[in-house]
């Protein structure tokens, strides 16, 4: 069966870690925190970011997930680069970062704890990181070219 999705292995110095995000990765990170997924990265859009992204979202009529489906791709480029940089909410990247090691790892079954231990504190927080977790909301926000 062909696997759909992003996946990336980041190393910074001696840490590594392996991320994949597809349409599992929703099933799990419910499965794990009891929420969904689309909707936190839309409250974390929210709640983390700028001035700048909360007009963005205003001014595109972004009020929850279902408003995303009338966005354009450059639209939706465009607010996700207007999130700043060092204003996150950690427990949500730890959560989202997670979830993608798992969908990496995946069908194999880990504890979410153990998880959460393995990456380093640094990488809540890291630009480097940030830049990689912007991709994967994009992939799991945007849609497919008809």
């Amino acid at each position: 069966m062909k696997q759909y999705g992003l996946i990336k292995t980041i190393k910074i110095d001696d840490d590594e870690i392996k991320l994949c995000g597809n349409a599992m990765t929703f099933i799990l990170y419910k499965s794990y925190f009891g929420r969904d997924l689309l909707n936190d990265i839309i409250s974390f859009a929210k709640k983390n970011s700028s001035q700048a992204t909360l007009e963005k979202l205003r001014e595109l009529k972004i009020e929850k997930v279902d408003d995303i489906e009338s966005l354009t791709p450059e639209q939706t480029k465009s607010v996700l680069e207007t999130i700043e940089e060092y204003n996150f909410d950690s427990e949500f990247i730890l959560n989202f970062l997670a979830s993608l090691m798992a969908t990496a790892i995946y069908p194999e079954k880990v504890d979410i704890a153990e998880l959460i231990m393995s990456i380093p504190p640094y990488f809540v927080s890291d630009t480097k990181i940030i830049n990689e977790l912007l991709e994967f909301f994009s992939l799991f926000i945007s849609q497919k070219k008809r």
